[in-house]
C-alpha cells in the first residue's frame, strides 16, 4: 500500500489476518509524538500476537500505545480494542451510536421481532441469531471515550476530524486529516460494496433506514480529493469514481425489485430467494435481507413501493 509521500512519515499500515469472509483488516499506526492506532483487529491470542509482531516491526511493544481510534464497532475493526487498552492504558475513542456493538449489546430480542414481522422461516432466524452469538467471541465489550462530528483528534503532528458517516453501522465514523488522505473504515472498499446492515438505533431502539443512510454517506465520500485508506483491500486514489459505481450498482439493484413487484406482491423473504438463492445457501442469509430491506426502504421513502401488513406479514408493493 503506497501512501502519499507526505504521509509516510507517520503513518504504518499494519495488515490483520481474520476468520472472517471479507479477509484481512488494516489497522493503521500513527507513530507520532503519541503512538495511535486506527482500528485494531479482532480478539484472539493470534491477532494479538499478529499485532505484537507488526508494532514490533516499526520498533514499538503493545505497551507503547497511547490512543485507539475507532471507526466502528464491528469486532475485526475494534475486537481488542479493550485487551489492548488495559496492556497498555491507551485512551480509546469511537462514536456513541456504535454503544450496542462496541458494549455487547443484546439486541436477539430487536432482531427476533423484525424477523417475526417479515414472517422469515424459524430454521434461518436460528441460523442468524447463531452466527450473531458466534461472532460475541471475537470482541470484548468496552465503553470508548465518546467523538462526535467535527471533533478534532490530534497524534501531534497529524490531526483529523472526525466524520459521522452511517450505514455499515449507525456509529461509523470516518478521520480526514483535511491533507487529502481519509481513514476509511469499512465506508469505501475499492474491491467489494459494503454491506448496509439491518441495525437499530441505540437511543430509540429503532431500525435504521441503513441503505439510505449509507447512500449519504457514499454520496459525501464522492466529493472528496486525494486517498483513502480503507478497512480492507487496496488504498483508493479515484474516490468519485469507486463510490459513484457503488452509488450505480444500488440503483441497478434497485431496479430489478421495483421488476419483481411489479409481478405481484411479495414479502422480504421472497424477494431474497429470488434475487440471491444461492447466498442465502450458503449461509449469508442476514447479508441477504438486509440488502433487500434497504432497498425497499428506499423505495418507500421515494413513493415507488408501499408496505402492508397482512395476516402473512409484511407485504410489499407497487403503490
Amino acid at each position: 500500500m503506497l501512501l502519499p509521500s507526505w504521509a509516510r512519515e507517520y503513518i504504518y499500515p499494519l495488515r490483520i489476518p481474520t476468520p472472517f469472509a471479507v479477509g484481512d483488516v488494516f489497522s493503521y499506526l500513527i507513530k507520532d509524538e503519541k503512538n495511535v492506532l486506527i482500528d485494531c483487529g479482532y480478539y484472539s491470542k493470534k491477532a494479538e500476537e499478529d499485532l505484537d509482531k507488526l508494532l514490533k516491526e516499526e520498533g514499538l511493544i503493545l505497551a507503547d500505545l497511547d490512543e485507539i481510534w475507532l471507526t466502528h464497532g464491528h469486532p475485526d475493526h475494534f475486537g481488542q480494542a479493550a485487551h489492548l487498552g488495559n496492556l497498555s492504558g491507551a485512551v480509546i475513542y469511537g462514536h456513541p451510536k456504535e454503544q450496542d456493538n462496541f458494549g455487547g449489546g443484546d439486541n436477539q430480542e430487536l432482531f427476533r421481532t423484525f424477523f417475526e414481522e417479515h414472517q422469515i422461516p424459524k430454521t434461518f432466524v436460528n441460523q442468524m441469531i447463531e452466527q450473531l452469538d458466534w461472532l460475541q467471541q471475537f470482541s470484548e465489550p468496552l465503553r470508548p471515550k465518546p467523538i462526535q462530528e467535527g471533533e478534532e483528534l490530534s497524534s501531534g503532528s497529524l490531526s483529523v476530524v472526525v466524520k459521522h458517516t452511517p450505514g455499515h453501522a449507525p456509529g461509523h465514523v470516518v478521520f480526514d486529516t483535511q491533507k487529502g488522505l481519509i481513514f476509511g473504515g469499512d465506508l469505501l472498499l475499492e474491491h467489494i460494496s459494503t454491506n448496509a446492515l439491518i441495525n437499530f438505533d441505540p437511543d430509540t431502539e429503532q431500525r435504521n433506514k441503513s441503505l439510505l443512510q449509507y447512500r449519504n454517506s457514499l454520496k459525501w465520500i464522492s466529493g472528496q480529493k486525494g486517498v483513502v485508506l480503507p478497512g480492507h483491500g487496496n488504498l483508493i486514489k479515484d474516490i468519485g469514481g469507486v463510490a459513484n459505481h457503488h452509488l450505480t450498482e444500488h440503483e441497478n439493484r434497485y431496479q430489478k425489485i421495483q421488476m419483481l413487484l411489479e409481478k405481484r406482491p411479495m414479502r422480504l423473504m421472497e424477494i431474497a430467494q429470488r434475487l440471491f438463492a444461492e447466498a442465502i445457501e450458503k449461509g449469508a442469509t442476514f447479508l441477504v435481507l438486509s440488502e433487500v430491506m434497504g432497498y425497499l426502504d428506499w423505495g418507500i421513502q421515494e413513493g415507488t413501493m408501499t408496505s402492508e401488513v397482512t395476516s402473512n406479514g409484511i407485504i410489499f408493493k407497487m403503490p
